[in-house]
């Protein structure tokens, strides 16, 4: 019954969850272990989960000390799903581990089943969202163990749970991060990234980590040393969007630095392999309009880095570089027709001609007042939009970014 919405709600307000709590302890393993799936069931929404905060506040406490028992694997890995659940709120995340819910999870972790040590990883994802639980998960011994699960290419749910886990810990901040790269995480990383059999959806959690590692100071360096960038081209040419969209990210944000080796490393994979940094360039501008903005965005905002950087021949290749300057161009072609209420009444094309004239100040038919709103703001910048009319703002703004880019080429060329 607590499969359904509309079910967990009758059984909730007929008074259950109270006597499903005290059944958490039945001696028979049956019932205890049908309580604590309809309770992890409850946990499954906010209002669920609002109504267990309210009323069982031993729950936590019960829950934790049930795992210290031995207890049927089914069991266990209930309780543990139960916890996950609740932990997709940031009062249980936080009071999982203050309870000393690490110390029942460790020994799940290290389990020689695979389905534990999977709602275990679930669970721990679910706790590393709270940058306050950072420093006990990695002082209680779970990074190595986290590492460690991520090659396990027969097993992709764990692989996803164990690559989120650790790049929610990485991405808060505020914390020393040379546990991550003393824990052989990178090598763990790159056995995965290398490995034939590994699952399009754990390429992409990769990519998502990668994108994030790039941010830290302490991380960014190994993905460069250790030739990952090499990975994340190819990785660009992967058929799921959000992977290519998380590799170039990625790129972006090494470019960002500034730094000597990253632009060392893009001059010596500018062609190269599978047509290199040029080849992810010009296949992320020219991809269909109705395909996503945002990774179109983040190749011309590379492109514009990498025109700006200090290693000159690398400034070069990009500056002369006419099948580059032409995905640009035509990027720089797209225009918003607006209403006089501001609502994006239809899209247009224009001609090379008149994106020449229009980067020369003629106003466009997105008023500059609009678009530079939506590039600072977002979606909140126009109010009473739509969705398309949103993807069509962003757009708007894909072409001014272009245009601008190409006024960088024309600076560079002169």
């Amino acid at each position: 019954m607590t499969h359904r919405p509309e079910l967990r709600l009758m059984l909730i307000e007929a008074g259950s969850v109270a006597v499903l709590v005290d059944l958490v302890v039945s001696l028979d393993e049956e019932t205890q272990y049908y309580a604590i799936t309809a309770l992890s069931n409850i946990a499954v929404d906010d209002n669920g989960r609002n109504v267990l905060w309210d009323t069982q506040e031993e729950l936590v406490d019960m829950l934790i000390k049930a795992l210290h028992r031995p207890l049927k694997i089914k069991i266990q890995s209930q309780i543990v799903l139960t916890l996950r659940n609740l932990a997709c709120d940031s009062r249980y995340q936080v009071q999982i581990v203050e309870k000393g819910g690490l110390d029942a999870l460790l020994p799940l972790l290290q389990s020689s089943y695979t389905i534990l040590i999977t709602s275990t990883c679930a669970c721990l994802r679910n706790l590393s969202i709270d940058s306050r639980n950072e420093a006990p998960i990695i002082c209680s011994g779970f990074l190595p163990e986290l590492v460690d699960l991520i090659p396990q290419a027969d097993e992709p749910d764990l692989q996803c749970h164990a690559i989120s886990t650790v790049r929610n810990m990485a991405a808060n901040t505020g914390q020393d991060k040379q546990a991550f790269v003393d824990s052989g995480l990178f090598d763990r990383l790159k056995i995965a990234l290398t490995d034939s059999r590994t699952h399009p959806k754990v390429l992409c959690e990769l990519a998502a980590a990668l994108s994030v590692f790039a941010l830290n100071d302490q991380l960014w360096r190994p993905i460069v040393e250790l030739g990952f960038c090499k990975l994340l081209v190819q990785l660009t040419r992967c058929r799921d969007m959000e992977a290519e969209y998380n590799a170039c990210l990625t790129l972006s944000t090494l470019a960002s630095k500034g730094m000597a080796e990253v632009y060392d490393e893009f001059a010596r994979l500018w062609r190269a392999p599978n047509g290199g940094i040029r080849g992810c360039l010009i296949k992320v501008m020219t991809l269909p309009e109705y395909a996503n903005t945002n990774v179109r965005s983040i190749a011309v905002w590379l492109t514009r880095t990498l025109l700006g950087c200090a290693r000159t021949d690398l400034v070069e290749r990009v500056a002369c570089d006419a099948q580059l300057v032409a995905a640009i161009e035509e990027i720089a072609k797209y225009r918003v027709v607006l209403s006089s209420s501001c609502s994006v009444a239809s899209s247009t094309r224009l001609s090379s001609a008149a994106v020449a004239e229009d980067a020369k100040g003629k106003q466009a038919d997105m008023t500059d007042s609009h678009i530079m709103a939506f590039i600072a703001n977002g979606e909140h910048a126009i109010s009473g939009s739509s969705g398309a009319e949103h993807e069509a703002f962003r757009a708007g703004a894909l072409a001014y970014q272009a245009m601008a880019l190409l006024d960088d080429f024309t600076r560079v060329g002169s």
